[in-house]
Order: structure tokens, then C-alpha cells, then sequence
């Protein structure tokens, strides 16, 4: 199976506002600006008009502009993964990647006949999928260290917990869904303690993040809505580092804060615009998923790499990140990247890896 450099190739974002029958990857931010879901589709290219922006939310883009255009490119090479599968890939919500350098897809196809789950090898050949008739809304899949899968829609709030191979292990309903008729009222994320534990990001209508046992029993939460320390707006990704410590992506405010894993807040970083996703990465540094307010998907998305400890920011990679992985290798996948090469009906999903 090819892997072949981005250059050579045309990416499609596309932006829709979906009805919950044909989700879109993300409802926009509940606050005073319109709705927008933000989808990027295999099709032709659909721009999302651009709005104009409120003096302080413009400030604060051109700020993340500014800031990619001072930070350096890291080191990674864009690949182009073709997907061998036996069905045509929808939106792709989130990516995953496993021990062995399997990825995991969670795509959302509008035929609930089609499994959402889509795992692939490291070159994009077709394994095995899962999951068909159980979600409205696939947002997050996350693999854990025992090489579980775990997933999440946003719309029913709910976690199910799978097995490599598909077969459902636990489902947990979030629930305190405060309105109903909202297709993304609901969960994000989720991401994994060394006791088993499991911390989950409750962002589109509740502003908290909530820590659960293994068996799915509820042991507290953290959080409200706002702009303070320890408040949110739109919890949209969580992760939690080999030091136990919580980052939190805080998106419609543009930053990512984070927790010890008793709740208290121990730090923060401004980026600006809106900050989807926070992953670590397994030299500890933090991979967040950012984008200018106002535009397409498809335009002054960044991702960059940070140090917490220092605030540094060490370099960027130019992509759109809904919902981040970075595997062992220190492979970076996006999320909702899907690619149509020219005259080729397949589709392809984008990398990034480490130049040799």
C-alpha cells in the first residue's frame, strides 16, 4: 500500500451543518456566533464563508496566526495513507494507533449498515471493522495501554468500550444531557490512568471533565463553564501524561489547561483562536490541535508542539486536528483528514512521520 508525499496531491476540507442523520465532525461554539459543524468530507471542495469576527475574538486569531508564522516546522514528513477498505470512508471523526502501528478510524457514515470503526495497518491496508448501529454521532477513539479500543458519541453521551477485534466490553452513558434536541450536547474524549481509571472530557453542553473507575462507576468531576482557571468552554479533548498530570483542551477559549488528577488546576497556555485537541506525545511534550476563528477548516489550522514545563512552543505542522494521536513511533494523526487524489476514486487519509 502507497504512502505518498501531500504535495502531490490536493486535501479537501469541506464545512457542512449536518443534521444529527449526517453528523458533521464538531458543532461550533454555543456562544454568540453562528452555528457551524466543521466537516472535512472526501468530495469536492466546499468553502465555508468566512464571518467576521468580534475585535477581541479577530485579536485573538491573528495572535495564532503570528505565533505559527514565528515557530519553525518540526521535522515530520506529510504521508498520504491510501484506505483499502471494502467500503468508501465517510468524515473521519478521530484516529487512534496501537502498540503494533495499527490505526483505528472512526469515520461517520450515513449508512448505519456500515461499521464506524475501521482499523487499518500502518501502510492503510484494511484489517477489520466494528461498531455498526450503535452511534448517532462518533466523535473520539482513544486505544488503551491493554490494546482496548474506546470510542465516544456526542450526541448520546455514551463511552462503549471494545475489544481489538470488536467485541463490546463496557458501555458507559454519561448522561446530564441539558438539551436533548442539541445533536453535540455530550461527551468528547476520554483517556486512561495507570490504577484503570478513566477521565472523561463532557464538553458541548457541560463545561467539566469526570473521572470514572474501571468498571464504569462514576467517582467525581471537575469543572464548570467560563473563562477562569479550572472553567471551560467546550471541553473537546483530554489526555493524560506519564506524570499523571490532565490536559485539557479548552477549545472556543483557545487554550489548554492542565490538572493533577484530584482536580487542581496547575497550569495553562494561550494559543488563541480555538484549540480542538492536547495530546502527549512519549517524550512528554504536548501536541495541541489549533485553528483561527472565522475561516475553513482548511485555512490557518496549526498544530504545534509545546514543552509544559517551560511553555515553549518547539515547532508546528500546518493541519486541522479534531481530535490528536500521537503514537510511539511519534506518528502524528490529525483526525479528520480525508483526501481525494485527482481521477483516483479511493480515499486517503493523512500522517505525519518522523523524517528518517
Amino acid at each position: 500500500m502507497r504512502a505518498v508525499p501531500l504535495s502531490a496531491f490536493v486535501m479537501l476540507a469541506a464545512l457542512a451543518a449536518s443534521p444529527v442523520s449526517t453528523p458533521a465532525f464538531a458543532q461550533a461554539a454555543p456562544a454568540a456566533a453562528p452555528a457551524a459543524n466543521d466537516a472535512v468530507t472526501a468530495g469536492s471542495r466546499v468553502a465555508m464563508p468566512e464571518r467576521k469576527l468580534p475585535p477581541e475574538e479577530q485579536a485573538d486569531s491573528d495572535g495564532l496566526r503570528a505565533l505559527a508564522k514565528m515557530t519553525p516546522a518540526l521535522p515530520m514528513e506529510k504521508v498520504l495513507l491510501k484506505v483499502d477498505a471494502p467500503f468508501a470512508i465517510a468524515p473521519v471523526s478521530a484516529m487512534a494507533q496501537d502498540k503494533a502501528g495499527n490505526i483505528y478510524l472512526f469515520h461517520r457514515p450515513e449508512d448505519r449498515a456500515i461499521d464506524p470503526v475501521v482499523v487499518l495497518d500502518s501502510r492503510g491496508k484494511y484489517i477489520r471493522s466494528f461498531g455498526k448501529g450503535i452511534f448517532t454521532i462518533p466523535h473520539g477513539i482513544r486505544v488503551d495501554p491493554e490494546g482496548n479500543v474506546w470510542t465516544i458519541d456526542a450526541n448520546k453521551s455514551m463511552i462503549v468500550k471494545f475489544s481489538s477485534d470488536g467485541k463490546k466490553l463496557l458501555q458507559i452513558d454519561v448522561g446530564d444531557i441539558p438539551d436533548a434536541t442539541r445533536p453535540f450536547c455530550g461527551a468528547t474524549d476520554v483517556t486512561f490512568a495507570p490504577n484503570g481509571h478513566i477521565y472523561v472530557s463532557d464538553g458541548y453542553c457541560n463545561g467539566r471533565y469526570i473521572e470514572y473507575d474501571a468498571a464504569g462507576k462514576k467517582i467525581r468531576q471537575w469543572g464548570s463553564k467560563g473563562k477562569g482557571d479550572g472553567e471551560f468552554n467546550l471541553v473537546h479533548d483530554i489526555s493524560l501524561s506519564a506524570d499523571n498530570i490532565l490536559y485539557v483542551a479548552d477549545r472556543e477559549s483557545g487554550r489548554v489547561q492542565w490538572f493533577d488528577t484530584e482536580g487542581k488546576f496547575l497550569g495553562k497556555k494561550h494559543f488563541g483562536g480555538q484549540l480542538f485537541s492536547a495530546a502527549v506525545a512519549p517524550d512528554g511534550m504536548i501536541y495541541v490541535g489549533t485553528h483561527a476563528k472565522g475561516i475553513g477548516y482548511d485555512k490557518d489550522s496549526f498544530i504545534f508542539k509545546f514543552n509544559p514545563k517551560t511553555g515553549q512552543v518547539i515547532g508546528k505542522l500546518e493541519a486541522f486536528a479534531h481530535q490528536m494521536t500521537i503514537g510511539a513511533d511519534g506518528t502524528v494523526l490529525p483526525g479528520p483528514v480525508t483526501v481525494k487524489v485527482s481521477n483516483d476514486p479511493g480515499d486517503y487519509i493523512l500522517v505525519f512521520r518522523p523524517k528518517k
